[in-house]
Parts: structure tokens; sequence; C-alpha cells
């Protein structure tokens, strides 16, 4: 009996109120485990409370920049030559109003070719400057091996700040004309007239073997410069050294004709009485202290990119003997120029005046 009483006391603790007495104060175990529950669950809303309000506020005030999104004209400047300096080509351009016709030279894999060979760094742009559209924006940094002074026009599109223009349009119809083919850090321009370059160091090649472009490096500092470029082509040092080697082999061959006015060759005997000359007899050498052509400097001819000319003072002796073998004839004559036709660069034609 008395174990039945205790099991059924076991079974519920709480004890049973007396007679008289007031409201019993205990707590139950399983309220306990409640309330424990409940702080449990009020720690953690509060620590979510805390944390949005240390991370997920400040990103909807400030939310992060994304490509093309500036909200003020230096940020714009800031980000597009920070994706500049990255070689990020695509970037770059979403910071640009003005967008290029032909992505040739205006594309991820040849800026970053480009910055790799001369980097731009060291970018400073101010802050403070002037935030009313359309707002010049100043910014400095280096290119290469000099320190650019840049300026750039920024301008206001709803929410955001673009730069006028990204890239230099660039004009190379006065070379392109010409027929030449031509690379730009090795990439071929074709008839292009018109190339769209970001700032940067480039260097002109020609594809043909005896022209090159004459200052063929040139740098863009910033889009709104004008770059000092080629004024055009010039004799490769392949070209120079081939019509040397041409102009020697045609000076050889005059030497070795026996007749009175050699062909082509700017020189010739018009003494008198030549009917007695005997043709066998006939030699033409180098005078003593005479120039030496091999040394000649050619140079394009005018507007010609075929022909190449050059000076020189060559003095070349005559002598022959009469048919009847008594009379000596003997002369000099002199070469003042020369001039190299190369329409074919492996048969070089040329000819003495």
């Amino acid at each position: 009996m008395n174990v039945d009483q205790y099991s059924a006391a076991d079974e519920d603790p709480v004890p049973a109120r007396a007679s008289g007495s007031g409201p019993a104060r205990a707590i139950a175990p399983r309220s306990h485990k409640r309330a424990i529950v409940v702080v449990i669950i009020v720690v953690v809303v509060l620590l979510l409370l805390g944390w949005g309000a240390v991370y997920v506020v400040p990103k909807y005030l400030n939310p992060p920049s994304t490509p093309g999104h500036a909200t003020s004209p230096t940020d714009a400047v800031q980000a597009y030559l920070d994706a500049l300096s990255h070689g990020d080509a695509t970037t770059a351009l979403s910071y640009s109003t003005a967008q290029p016709s032909d992505s040739t030279f205006a594309n991820d894999q040849f800026l970053a070719a480009a910055i790799s060979a001369n980097p731009l760094t060291d970018i400073q742009v101010p802050a403070g400057q002037s935030t009313t559209s359309p707002a010049q924006i100043q910014a400095t940094y280096t290119l290469a091996d000099h320190q650019v002074q840049a300026h750039f026009t920024v301008q206001k599109y709803g929410r955001d700040w673009r730069l006028d223009w990204g890239f230099l349009p660039l004009d190379l119809s006065n070379l392109t004309a010409k027929s030449v083919p031509i690379t730009i850090n090795g990439v071929g321009v074709g008839v292009a007239s018109m190339v769209y370059l970001f700032p940067g160091t480039y260097t002109f090649a020609s594809l043909n073997p005896m022209l090159a472009l004459n200052a063929p490096t040139f740098t863009i500092d910033y889009p709104e410069a004008n770059p000092s470029l080629s004024e055009g082509f010039v004799l490769s040092d392949d070209a120079v050294a081939r019509i040397q080697a041409a102009a020697k082999d045609h000076l050889d061959q005059c030497l070795t004709q026996k007749v009175l006015l050699p062909d082509g060759c700017g020189f010739g005997f018009s003494g008198t009485r030549v009917g007695t000359l005997d043709p066998n007899t006939i030699h033409w050498s180098l005078s003593d202290n005479t120039g030496d052509i091999t040394t000649i400097q050619p140079t394009l001819d005018g507007s010609s990119l075929t022909v190449a000319v050059a000076s020189i003072t060559i003095q070349v002796r005559f002598y022959a003997v009469s048919t009847d073998k008594v009379t000596l004839y003997q002369d000099t004559a002199s070469i003042s120029a020369v001039r190299a036709d190369f329409s074919n660069p492996d048969q070089i034609a040329v000819t003495f005046g």
C-alpha cells in the first residue's frame, strides 16, 4: 500500500494544496525547461539582429559597385583606370558612353598584352573634384616609364556617371591608303582607316620587309589626348642592306662592259676619233680614293614606296687603245646618283646617274 502511494506521488510531483492555504508557488520542472528554451530563442534573435545591423544594413545603404555603375565622377574615373591597369577592357568600356565600332584592339586580350608590356600604375584620382555634369576630372598615373597628367570629361546618366570617351579613335587613313600591310603590337590593322585604342604604348610594324614606319612607337596618355604618330614609311634596315648590295653588284657589272656607254651606268666615253678605237681594249675601273658604294644611305623617292634613291660620288677611269696600237685613249667619269626599284625585293633594279 505504501509502495502504491509512493508511485502515484512520483508520477505527479506537484504537492497537494493544504486546505485553506494560498496558491502553490513551486515551479514544475517542465515549466523550467520551457523558460530555458525561450531564453535561448531570445538570445538567438538578438544575435541575428546584431548581425543584421553590422552587415546587412551597411550593404543596403552602400551597395557594392558593379561595372558601369559609379555614384560620382571620381568613382567613374577610378574604376575605369583600375580596369585598364588590370587589362580588363570589358569593364573599362562599361564606364564609357562612347563605344568602339570595331573591337579588334579594344578587347581584353589585346589590352592585357599591352598593359603587361607597359604597365599602368600609381593611379591617383583626388577626391573633392567637381560633381556637376559634365565634370572635368583630373587624374595622375604612371604609364610605362612616364607620369601622365590626365583629364576626363564625365557626365551623369540617371544615377550613374560615365566618361564621354574611354578610348581614342585613331585615324590611320594616311597609312592604310598606301596598301602596305601594317600591325599594331603584332595585330594586323587590315584596310581599316580608323582604329580604337585605350591609353597605352603601341608599336607599328610593316609586313613589307622593305618598309618600316617612321617613329613606329607611340603612346596614348589618355583618351582625350592627341598622340604623336608616325609620319609615314621609311626604308627598313633590311632594305638598306639589300640596296647597298644590289648597287655594288650593278657597279661591278658596269665596269666589266666593253662599251663606250655602259647601259644604266650613268657614265661613258665620248672622245674624238672613236672610230679608230679597238673595242676589245676598252677598260673601266674605279679611280683611287673614290667613294665606297656599299656605304650609300638610300631613302624613299618622294611618294613612291617601291623606289629608293641615294647620292654618292664615284670616280671611274676609262682607257682603250687604237686599232693600230699606237694611240691610248684615257678619260674619267663619275656617278653621282643611285636609283633602286625594289618592286620585286628579290630582284632590285639599280641604275646610276
